[in-house]
């Protein structure tokens, strides 16, 4: 190659690649080496495919573990009893009218872990700061190992059954097995013409209490009813969204337009005329809320400082550590007519205003439009009562600060307060999660708790007092608001502080005292801020319903309690009536306080109906 004034000439020979950054030359001239390919390189010596294979592992492990970890409300009952020995057991009670046997269950059960595959699966990954937990399926898994067959002792009744069930309530959970129980009892026999019992308990990290019943009852002949209403209220839904579902579906008072929305030339205009009118009113009907939920977190707020320190406990105070001792009981059936005879009795501006002028024979379906008593209504207005009662039958309390505590709240306003969940679950959600929140009630008992002496108007004026608590709780956004909150720390634990003082570093000296001094005080001080946690779940309402073939006789249904001294109260529908369910502490001093409850509200839920009865006869 020829050189230029000394330099190598940059004339490219032919045949040459045009490469602009090329160089050429002569067959004497030194050259550097070529460039190595290092792409080339690292793959032939496997680094490169090594490094990507990790770095891809790790990305597609994280996010997998991010998706499959379970929500900060499911991992908070793991913290809250890691902090505290809390026990969140929601348990269910089906007694039945003949015999099941373990074989007949156990395939009941299996067709319900199919559909809900966390109750064969296990806990993984506690305790970690910024990785939530997951659930991890169990290839040792076993149904059998999962039933315990009981037989009570003679006379093998309701009084036996109920002392069975309380210990089973109390029994620890071992977070390194699935977080559900069994028990299969063949020996028991009622006045309702039961002969056996099933019993289940779940951990509240499993589901909250409504998706642990909606679990249960998948083992049942309801089902096939249950799927068909939920897959009906996400119908109806959708079409409520898009204004497709005739005008009387919105009011009745839409009734007339019922024939201009469907095969009618104007029937586009009034579908999009009640699409428009449906979310108009979720525009008001949230703007209400955000007004009526700031009003209610300020007397929240202000009703807690007043007065958590003084709350009286149904139960005396118990001594020693947890696990706490459980008692358990049930009430009979109360019929559903009979919860509407009050409901049409005591529903309107005065007693008896919801049927006034309306023939006897015309009141199946009557509904007053102003001041509608529900259901809750009635049940919590029954209850304060009943729970007022227990407290103030209690002996003298024996501790000096139990004594100030009663002699303070005999001066000062004594609100009963109840912690009521609330269900966010969407319809036609069947997951296994906690999809419900809650918020602490404070409702007053009636002046006179004396049956003899309660008259019409006094019920009246106490269930629409109830009415008016329930009604700022219902309209407030604050507990929902708390819940998406607190999912935020299913991802990162350490975002609550209930993770940063775990029990399994107790042996440190500053983390028990911190754990001693200031994390349990604060929980506890929150868990007994309620007398008692108080849910109703929807249940089977029309009639009876069979597993494994066999009709069920009663089910009844249970929240976890929540700190010491207070109790837990289910409420159920099924076939035509309604059944309340009490667990509390068992402490010596205190004992029956479940039994107790149970007939308490038994024996006011009578006066209800008669009071009732006596307002109806008289519109007649």
């Amino acid at each position: 190659m020829p050189k230029q004034n000394g330099h190598l000439s940059l004339v490219a020979p032919e045949g040459s690649p045009d490469t602009p950054a090329s160089y050429y030359y002569d067959e004497g001239d030194a050259r550097p080496p070529a460039p190595e390919d290092i792409a080339d390189k690292l793959r032939r010596s496997g680094r490169q495919d090594g490094a990507a294979a990790r770095l891809a592992r790790i990305v597609r492990s994280e996010v997998t573990e991010r998706q499959q970890a379970i929500g900060g409300v499911d991992h908070a009952w793991v913290m809250l009893s890691d902090a505290t020995g809390f026990n969140p057991a929601c348990t269910s009670v089906f007694t039945l009218r003949d015999h099941v046997t373990l074989d007949m269950l156990a395939e009941q059960m299996t067709k319900q872990y199919e559909k809900f595959p966390r109750y064969r699966q296990r806990l993984a990954s506690t305790g970690r700061m910024f990785h939530g937990a997951v659930f991890v399926d169990d290839p040792d898994f076993d149904v059998y190992e999962h039933i315990r067959v009981e037989q009570l002792p003679e006379p093998a009744g309701k009084r036996e059954l109920d002392e069975l069930v309380g210990g089973f309530i109390a029994e620890p959970w071992d977070l390194d097995k699935q977080l559900f129980q069994t028990i299969l009892v063949q020996n028991y026999h009622d006045e309702n013409g039961a002969v056996c019992a099933v019993i289940a308990k779940g951990h509240h990290t499993l589901a909250d209490g409504q998706g642990f019943i909606i679990s249960q009852l998948y083992m049942t002949s309801y089902y096939d009813d249950l799927r068909e209403m939920m897959d009906n209220a996400v119908e109806k839904l959708s079409k409520a969204k898009r204004g497709l579902l005739p005008p009387s579906e919105y009011t009745k008072s839409l009734q007339p337009l019922d024939s201009y929305a469907s095969n009618h030339p104007a029937a586009p205009f009034v579908q999009v005329l009640l699409g428009l009118v449906f979310w108009v009113f979720c525009v008001f009907s949230t703007l209400k809320s955000v007004f009526w939920s700031t009003y209610q977190a300020l007397r929240l707020v202000l009703f807690f400082f007043f007065t958590f320190w003084r709350i009286e406990m149904v139960v005396d105070n118990q001594s020693g550590s947890e696990p706490r001792a459980r008692e358990y009981s049930s009430s009979r059936v109360f019929s559903m007519q009979d919860i509407k005879l009050c409901q049409q009795a005591f529903s309107g501006v005065r007693p008896g205003a919801a049927v006034a002028g309306v023939p006897r024979e015309q009141r199946k379906n009557v509904r007053s439009k102003v001041k509608h008593v529900t259901l809750n209504d009635v049940v919590c207005s029954i209850m304060v009562d009943v729970l007022a009662s227990e407290i103030e039958r209690k002996p003298t309390p024996w501790s000096t600060w139990s004594k100030i505590k009663r002699e303070v709240n005999k001066v000062l306003p004594s609100p009963v307060p109840f912690f009521v969940p609330i269900s966010i679950r969407e319809p036609g959600d069947w997951s296994m999660r906690n999809l419900s929140t809650g918020s602490n009630v404070y409702l007053y008992p009636s002046h006179n708790l004396r049956l003899a002496d309660t008259s019409v108007r006094d019920i009246y004026a106490h269930i629409h007092a109830c009415r008016h608590e329930l009604a700022l709780f219902k309209h407030s956004a604050w507990p929902k608001v708390c819940f998406h909150i607190l999912q935020l720390t299913g991802q990162a634990p350490v975002l609550s502080p209930l993770s940063w003082f775990p029990k399994s570093k107790e042996d440190w000296l500053a983390v028990r005292f911190v754990r001693n001094w200031v994390i349990r005080p604060v929980a506890n001080a929150c868990m007994q801020s309620f007398t008692g946690i108080l849910t109703n779940i929807p249940g089977p309402s029309k009639k009876p319903i069979t597993m494994a073939g066999v009709e069920v006789a009663q089910l009844a249904a249970l929240p976890p309690q929540g700190g010491a001294g207070t109790v837990a109260i289910g409420v159920i529908s099924y076939a035509g009536g309604i059944s309340i369910a009490v667990s509390a502490d068992a402490v010596p001093g205190s004992e029956g306080v479940a039994r107790s409850v149970c007939a308490g509200f038994e024996a006011r839920f009578g006066l209800y109906v008669e009071r009732a009865r006596e307002v109806l006869e008289h519109q007649d």
